[in-house]
């Protein structure tokens, strides 16, 4: 059995070094990959720029968004996004991706959250 772990980066408070410092350690233990979650009105650190600065910090453990809510980013960037850290990982990112429950995250973006499964389906197709 794989396990994983989900990194702090929605948790309030915790600053980048500690976040570099749990992805180091999740490495060392026991874990095959490390997740961060996606909310974009709280204080947070991004996704994308989350994993980058693991990747960086480590060598073997898998990356996965669990998962960035698609129908928030413009289908170009979340691409550019996604490859980017792929690349700087040397392979290591799974892309997890979903439409997201939470209203307030399409409000904080002037989105109508009742078209989210659309907003994804036009996304997958661009």
């Amino acid at each position: 059995m794989r396990v994983g772990v989900g990194m702090p980066n929605t948790i309030s408070g915790v600053d980048g070094r500690s976040m570099l410092e749990w992805a180091r350690r999740a490495e060392a233990g026991p874990f095959t990959s490390l997740g961060v979650l996606d909310r974009i009105p709280y204080e947070s650190f991004e996704p994308f720029i989350t994993l980058a600065a693991a990747a960086a910090a480590t060598s073997r453990i898998g990356l996965v968004t669990m998962v960035v809510i698609g129908p928030l980013r413009s289908p170009v960037l979340l691409a550019k996004q996604a490859a980017s850290v792929d690349e700087i990982s040397a392979g290591r990112l799974t892309l997890g991706l979903a439409v997201g429950a939470r209203q307030e995250d399409y409000r904080s973006l002037g989105l109508d959250h009742r078209r989210r499964g659309e907003m994804l389906t036009e996304q997958l197709a661009a």
